[in-house]
């Protein structure tokens, strides 16, 4: 069922999205295959400026493609991981995902490629009121579809990695999400044991 809802949604992602804009150019802050950039605190960030991109698929709970410039870039969610394909709550997190952007225009916050490739962001969309930001990495891990990757979090500035912190804390108190689970297991430690 979950597989038929993502086609649906990949079809009418499609069907819908905008003429592409221009991609800007690099910024001095995207570095390198691999490396991270230092983010800026929530005080000092301004959402409005940062780069937009249309949402054209959500591959699973933290990976994502969309329309970006001339050509369709593959981002991953920054600083969280979720459950993987076939493990345990990553359909929901998927699903979860799909429910915040799905279909919508997000400005990405770039903070460079990871290894495979992908560009790492944190992603930003339009709170229901249309008024204000939300954060969709914080809020997957407020829902309980996602762990802070604390091993890679250091480019975040303090306030950011306490507030992640903080709300994964109250989500697994409050047994939200795959936290109600019987045992909850990391995604980087069942890739370990799927390879």
């Amino acid at each position: 069922m979950f597989y038929l809802v993502r086609l649906i949604f990949r079809t009418l992602g499609r069907a819908f999205a905008k003429p592409r804009a221009a991609r800007p150019a690099p910024s001095q802050l995207h570095h390198r295959l691999g490396n991270k950039t230092t983010a800026l605190s929530g005080a000092e960030l301004n959402i409005d400026t940062l780069p937009s991109a249309n949402v054209l698929q959500v591959l699973d709970g933290d990976t994502l493609i969309v329309d970006y410039g001339p050509s369709e870039t593959k981002v991953r969610l920054d600083s969280i991981d979720c459950p993987e394909d076939g493990q345990d709550w990553g359909d929901i997190a998927a699903f979860g995902l799909i429910k915040l952007v799905g279909g919508k225009s997000v400005r990405l916050e770039e903070h460079g490629l990871d290894i495979y490739g992908r560009t790492l962001a944190t992603i930003y969309v339009r709170d229901v009121s249309g008024e204000g930001w939300q954060n969709v990495n914080e809020r997957m891990v407020t829902l309980g579809h996602a762990w802070v990757m604390r091993k890679f979090y250091d480019h975040l500035p303090p306030d950011r990695k306490n507030k992640l912190n903080r709300l994964e804390a109250w989500a697994r108190s409050k047994k939200i999400g795959l936290w109600r689970t019987e045992h909850p297991v990391p995604p980087w430690q069942w890739r370990q044991g799927s390879l």
